[in-house]
């Protein structure tokens, strides 16, 4: 999948998946540069099970980092990109 990237170079793509192939996608992201927030709502439990693993896996492979937001939406960002805790809710931002 080639996506173009921003004139500005700074990029979150957002990526609603719904099957396992989808993920391949959001791994070549990231590893282009791009941060990528996968939100695994509209994936069957099963499927997104798969999902976060697999793009885990390709995140663990690639040294970019994973941040949980929530049960089904997760932050994929590339090792450079820096992801600051938001101490007054006890959540992640970017």
């Amino acid at each position: 999948m080639d996506i173009p990237m921003a004139a500005g170079g700074q990029e979150l793509l957002v990526f609603h998946p719904h099957e396992l192939r989808d993920a391949e996608a959001i791994i070549l992201s990231v590893r282009e540069n791009r941060a990528v927030v996968l939100s695994t709502a509209e994936a069957g439990d099963g499927e997104a099970q798969r999902l976060i693993d697999f793009a885990c896996g390709g995140m663990e492979a690639i040294g970019a980092q994973v941040h949980r937001i929530d049960a089904e939406t997760f932050l994929f960002a590339p090792a450079q990109v820096r992801v600051q805790q938001d101490r007054t809710q006890g959540r992640e931002v970017a």
